[in-house]
């Protein structure tokens, strides 16, 4: 029987492989929907202890860079792979995490709620700590994955600041993030951005688009949205989410800023 012709993301795709990817990654109010302690700890101190409290420090030495509109677009097959692989990333993440710390079962409301100590010793939430081992889980997997499809050409995790008076974004070295985690200097940490996977051709300051792992605690069924960021000055109504933050900040559209939800695929 003849076959017809496969997209070209469809045969790069079975070039890479999608296979099991191994590995893992505190509010005090309600939980629904899991976060990273560093992303949540960096935009609420207050909510922190240990570690990852925001102490008094220095400044990072910044390569500036001037955004000047929307960065160009990915392929149209590019970016098909791309999210394929992330979407099979996120899936992957929260079904290995629940089966070994969950029995493979979503957690209740309740469960979600309950307070327990990560391995730093610091109190999360049972959310918070589940979605640190996703997070963890799906950028390993994105890591094997994109290194194969796209090498050079992406980011996970890059740490961006962004100059409120100038509105200039420069890109934090590995390095400069290390020095910068240490306690006595994690102010300079406050407000910088995060975003978990970048695609870019070579530079994470010129990015053609930006993905976040969003994982739903107890409520699979309804997508995990984009975190409010609260910020000094913001008006009722008007605080920004991580995707207006992103876009603002790497010249982006609302297309190139996504989020990829377990069983919902990529999303806006």
């Amino acid at each position: 029987m003849g076959l017809g012709r496969w997209p070209d993301w469809l045969w790069v795709l079975l070039c890479v492989g999608l296979g099991g990817c191994a590995g893992p990654r505190a509010h005090t109010y309600e939980q629904r929907a899991f976060d990273s302690v560093s992303n949540t700890c960096r935009t609420q101190p207050a909510l922190c202890t240990g570690a990852e409290s925001v102490l008094p420090g220095v400044r990072a030495a910044e390569v500036a860079v001037v955004v000047a509109g929307a960065r160009a677009m990915m392929d149209e097959d590019t970016q098909r792979a791309v999210e394929f692989v992330l979407k099979e990333c996120a899936d992957l993440a929260r079904s290995q995490v629940l089966l070994r710390y969950h029995d493979g079962q979503s957690p209740s409301k309740a469960q979600c709620n309950e307070t327990l100590r990560n391995e730093k010793g610091e109190s999360v939430s049972r959310a918070m700590w589940l979605g640190d081992k996703m997070h963890a889980a799906a950028l390993e997997c994105a890591q094997q994955k994109l290194e194969s499809l796209r090498p050079g050409r992406f980011s996970l995790e890059p740490t961006y600041r962004v100059d409120r008076r100038t509105g200039v974004t420069t890109l934090l070295s590995a390095e400069e993030v290390q020095l910068l985690k240490q306690p006595r200097f994690q102010s300079e940490l406050k407000g910088t951005l995060v975003p978990d996977v970048v695609i870019h051709e070579g530079s994470p300051l010129e990015a053609n688009a930006v993905y976040d792992f969003k994982f739903s605690c107890y409520n699979v069924d309804e997508p995990a949205v984009w975190r409010e960021v609260p910020a000094e000055g913001a008006s009722p109504g008007s605080v920004p989410t991580q995707k207006n933050l992103y876009m603002k900040a790497l010249g982006l559209s609302r297309s190139q800023v996504l989020r990829v939800v377990p069983r919902h695929g990529v999303l806006q």
